[in-house]
């Protein structure tokens, strides 16, 4: 199903577009310009859009009461967009037949029905920027309570994920991370070998880049090749029905597992954290390996991420002329048509795709560098 957002007059944000939002979606700016901003509104309404797909597949099954109400401040709060509100705020999530808005201080079109035909199974998969703080988290036993909202959430998946997987190779940066069970609980550690002298150091002691990507590698390698989202969705209506005993009302539509629409939806700030460009770029080799070179049949996935690196950029131009040339970088390679890269400046988007051209423009990210280099020469060329 086609989806689209439009956010006008919120935070850091002008006017965006997107008319039809890709598998892939990179947003690159500076500090400040609003790329997280972009990302957390969109997860915040593919949620919305989640849970009012369980309150009409519901509804179609017979229960009539809502199982649940829409809290939208509620929600504002959590996603720490308090102060990002106006008069003029608009914004427009479109999925399917479904539109939810918000205009003049009220969220709209939550009551819609979802037709049986367009009934989805989302997971909504948020990694926060501040995944770092996690290893600290979890060997210092520090108070859930007092990590953000995002990072709850990312910790939450973390949990999940590392129950089932407990070992991941990093190859990029030679080590493995493995869970160990302990009468404490479970214990984290980096594994490989330093000057042919194999080592093994807890989590937390690691370089900050192992702390970075562990999470980020682990809960997407949960999310590509061991989630069932089906019993994620069943065990949602059951808790439902059976808490308000709705079971005698209750008749399914249809099963669950034989709904077309399935997704899981990751988010990433800052994927590139602490981590040197060559390894950036072998871990967009393995998101995207996991993501769409792992294709499962039961679901499929979409992938988005606010970066501040040129490198990964350029390096989707490299994934996305191998995938012409059918070959690989790293197990990776992406179809052009699957991908938007855009910039956020001065609140406005600016789409990197070069019109009638298999590339996306990444000069604009050169500049920089090219202001360094002609400063550098001035310099030069008055001391001669």
């Amino acid at each position: 199903m086609k989806e689209s957002i439009i956010i006008r007059n919120f935070g850091p944000i002008v006017e965006i577009e997107i008319e039809n939002i890709r598998p892939l979606t990179i947003f690159i700016g500076e500090s400040g310009s609003g790329k997280s901003t972009v990302i957390k509104v969109l997860a915040l309404f593919r949620w919305i859009y989640k849970m009012m797909s369980i309150r009409s597949y519901l509804k179609h099954s017979g229960i009539s009461k809502s199982p649940f109400r829409f809290n939208f401040p509620a929600y504002l709060k959590n996603n720490g967009f308090e102060g990002y509100m106006n008069k003029n705020t608009e914004i427009e999530y479109i999925y399917g037949t479904c539109k939810i808005g918000y205009s003049n201080g009220k969220l709209n079109g939550t009551g819609f029905l979802i037709d049986k035909s367009e009934l989805s199974l989302e997971k909504i998969c948020f990694i926060s920027d501040k995944r770092n703080l996690i290893p600290d988290i979890l060997a210092n036993n520090t108070e859930k309570r007092t990590a953000g909202f995002f990072l709850k959430e990312t910790l939450g998946d973390y949990l999940i994920a590392t129950k089932i997987v407990n070992k991941i190779n990093i190859d990029y940066l030679k080590v493995k991370v493995v869970v160990k069970k302990t009468n404490n609980g479970e214990k984290y550690y980096i594994e490989g070998t330093d000057n042919e002298k194999p080592f093994s150091i807890k989590l937390e002691d690691a370089s900050s880049g192992t702390q970075t990507v562990t999470p980020l590698s682990i809960i997407t390698e949960y999310f590509s090749k061991h989630y069932d989202i089906v019993k994620s969705f069943n065990q949602a209506i059951f808790s439902y029905v059976s808490n308000n005993d709705k079971l005698s009302d209750f008749k399914a539509v249809s099963n669950i597992g034989d709904l077309k629409h399935k997704r899981v939806n990751i988010h990433i700030e800052e994927p590139e954290l602490s981590l040197y460009p060559e390894s950036q770029r072998s871990l967009i080799n393995f998101m995207i390996n996991r993501c769409f070179a792992n294709i499962r049949t039961d679901y499929s996935m979409t992938l988005m991420m606010a970066t501040h690196s040129p490198y990964i950029i350029n390096h989707i131009n490299l994934l996305v002329l191998a995938h012409q040339k059918k070959e690989l970088i790293e197990e990776a390679s992406i179809d052009f048509n699957d991908v938007d890269v855009f910039e956020i400046t001065e609140g406005y988007l600016n789409n990197l795709k070069q019109k009638g051209q298999f590339v996306f423009d990444t000069r604009p990210l050169s500049n920089p560098i090219s202001d360094i280099y002609q400063k550098y020469n001035e310099l030069k060329s008055e001391q001669a």
